[in-house]
């Protein structure tokens, strides 16, 4: 699966948990904005997780999986 294949499936499992993720547009890293990803709450504007873009794709898919758990 390449990457943005498997970026839109996240996104799409986000959706369906409330969620949003998001990538970093920065094309230069620094402490602030590592060029990852990090998951938001839309609804409440707040970030779940990877507040400094700090998160790569496989930490995603692993938040998100156990959200999915905790809610089951």
């Amino acid at each position: 699966m390449t990457n943005k294949v498997k970026e839109n499936y996240l996104r799409r499992q986000a959706e369906r948990l409330g969620l949003s993720m998001q990538k970093s547009r920065g094309k230069k890293w620094s402490v602030d904005n590592q060029l990852g990803y990090r998951v938001i709450d839309p609804y409440h504007n707040t970030i779940i997780q990877g507040e400094k873009f700090d998160l790569n794709i496989q930490e995603v898919e692993d938040f998100l999986s156990r959200r999915l758990d905790e809610i089951k």
